[in-house]
């Protein structure tokens, strides 16, 4: 599966698309949300599976890059992940079906969350 990884933590960005690697996913790395904008409306964006983006980083928020990503991509599955449990909005978040893990995250978990919300979409949308 493609998934499109944000962070700006370059370390993190490497750990994680190294994992999700060894689980047979491909990665797209970001550092901020402006180039995972600019991925996502290159030929390549056009593959991403699913979006996966922290949280907290400097200019826009993964929440943020989700709202932008999605109003070219409306049905983009996404996964946020955050070291901060109350940074978010809850609320907003549940309302569009964003789940989000806590670091650190269990390999594992991560890669059950990503195939979930894959299989998801397309169980909505056939796609």
């Amino acid at each position: 599966m493609r998934i499109l990884v944000v962070d700006d933590d370059p370390v993190q960005l490497e750990t994680i698309c190294r994992g999700l690697f060894l689980y047979g996913h491909d990665c797209l790395k970001a550092v901020h949300g402006g180039r995972a904008l600019e991925i996502l409306n290159s030929t390549d964006g056009n593959r991403v599976e699913v979006l996966l983006t922290d949280f907290t980083m400097p200019g826009k928020n993964g929440f943020e890059i989700i709202q932008l990503a999605r109003r070219q991509r409306p049905d983009l599955p996404a996964v946020l992940i955050t070291g901060l449990t109350a940074a978010y909005d809850s609320a907003a978040v549940e309302e569009m079906g964003i789940p989000v893990l806590q670091k650190p995250f269990d390999p594992d978990l991560l890669d059950r969350t990503i195939r979930q919300v894959a299989q998801n979409h397309v169980a909505r949308t056939g796609t």
